[in-house]
């Protein structure tokens, strides 16, 4: 009996869960300094979900260039949990330092990050979080935010493009590329969750992966078990979704056999999965569950220099101002942030071991994209949505309008158009708008309006 397809993928990462050990505990301090200073974000749900996504970003499982994220086919990452964006800020600096400090160390450009300064998040943008021109409080499609595909924050709000990103891929051919979404159950809750629930399995996406994050917490004082039967095996499984999870949720080994199991599944019968990984929201941070939902400690607190204490013990540092009270003055503030945010980045300096093998994965997944999947149908290079003739209004055909003081249906009007505008498309451009759609979903060239 042949073994099953994850075991060789999983015996390969398992040495280097001692590497994403540390780094995870870099990326924590990221978070909570830059919540610290700033006195505003969501510290409870980045906290809990730190595993999954360094899991996601170095086990393979997502094929992706932090380098060039805009490679026409790097695998889809949606944060429909868009307020928790530290936690992708904070992932993005630490891996982005290995990156830095490889190039630094050897000069060679397989380890630059096209644009530089334009698309590389380091830490030092960490002090700007929430702070006008700096990164912003939800997910945004931009600048040195290019791994996030939607721009997202509340509840359930990035779930219907997720879908759609991953049936504009399969219908375009592309269905070799992933898209991977990242939500709590809070966001489950919403009805646009549930449509889309229903709308993956029955287009076939087996390409689309949801994580939960599964904590049991929103913003509320209850549990949200309290009031929301089940579990995520009954939510997704009884829609025919392939559901994978762990209640070990905040450990290397069992995450990443629960995530290579559901993307090296060979049977997947075209149903999408939910990988499912059970966590303490606010983990490691003191301050848990509902409690811990868009509220920092308290600027230099007590509780929040408790929180430095086991990374101090671990890596012999002690951070600037520990135990202190917060400077009066503001510019004093600010030199006491950047100290305490470099002697994080300075462990990572002390550790060569640590940055090489973190820069050489970034660059070997990197490689790992392919140029073109086999079976792509779409020439990229003719979008007819930057034709203006599509949306030339005054030159449509008589024939989609209604006259005036006639009743109809909204929908009748938009099916007017779309068949005109499936046949136009096809007429002139050898395909029904709704694939010349995948083709703008498929395509990253016009990332942001860089070329």
């Amino acid at each position: 009996m042949s073994k099953p397809a994850w075991e060789k993928p999983f015996a390969a990462i398992e040495p280097h869960f001692p590497h994403w050990e540390k780094t995870k505990d870099i990326i924590d301090q990221f978070i909570d300094l830059a919540l610290n200073y700033r006195q505003s974000g969501h510290p409870g749900g980045s906290r809990s979900k730190v595993h999954a996504l360094l899991s996601l970003l170095l086990s393979g499982v997502m094929r992706w260039d932090i380098r060039r994220p805009d490679k026409p086919f790097n695998d889809r990452f949606v944060l429909i949990a868009g307020h928790t964006c530290p936690l992708v800020y904070a992932t993005l600096a630490a891996l982005n330092e290995a990156l830095r400090l490889r190039h630094e160390e050897t000069g060679d450009d397989r380890y630059a990050v096209k644009h530089g300064a334009r698309w590389q998040l380091t830490w030092e943008d960490l002090m700007r979080l929430r702070r006008r021109g700096g990164l912003p409080g939800h997910a945004e499609y931009e600048g040195k935010t290019l791994l996030f595909r939607w721009n997202t924050g509340p509840s359930g709000h990035g779930f219907p493009p997720s879908v759609g990103m991953a049936m504009a891929l399969k219908r375009a051919g592309a269905g070799s590329v992933r898209v991977f979404a990242l939500e709590g159950e809070g966001g489950y809750t919403a009805g646009a969750a549930h449509e889309s629930i229903n709308s993956a399995w029955g287009l076939g996406l087996d390409n689309l992966f949801v994580l939960m994050d599964w904590n049991d917490h929103g913003i509320d004082a209850r549990p949200a078990s309290s009031v929301m039967h089940g579990s995520p095996e009954d939510w997704f499984a009884s829609h025919g979704w392939r559901t994978h999870g762990t209640e070990q949720g905040s450990e290397w080994s069992p995450l990443n056999r629960a995530l290579l199991e559901a993307v090296y599944e060979t049977d997947t019968g075209q149903r999408p999965a939910c990988v499912w990984f059970k966590t303490r929201k606010g983990r490691g941070y003191g301050k848990f569950d509902y409690a811990s939902h868009g509220s920092p400690h308290k600027l230099n607190s007590p509780e929040f220099w408790q929180t430095k204490e086991t990374f101090q013990q671990r890596y012999g540092v002690r951070f600037e101002g520990f135990g202190e009270p917060a400077p009066n003055d503001a510019g004093e503030r600010t030199e006491q942030a950047r100290a305490n945010f470099r002697l994080v980045a300075d462990v990572m300096r002390a550790d060569p071991e640590l940055y090489r093998y973190l820069a050489d994965r970034l660059v070997e997944l990197g490689e790992s994209v392919p140029e073109r999947p086999n079976g792509f149908l779409l020439d990229t290079g003719r979008n007819p949505w930057r034709d203006r003739r599509l949306t030339d209004f005054e030159h449509y055909p008589e024939s989609i309008w209604f006259a005036p003081g006639s009743k109809a249906p909204n929908r009748q009007g938009l099916a007017n158009w779309g068949s005109w505008a499936n046949a136009w498309c096809k007429r002139e451009y050898g395909r029904p708008l709704f694939l010349a759609m995948s083709a703008d979903l498929a395509e990253s060239t016009n990332v942001a309006g860089f070329a």
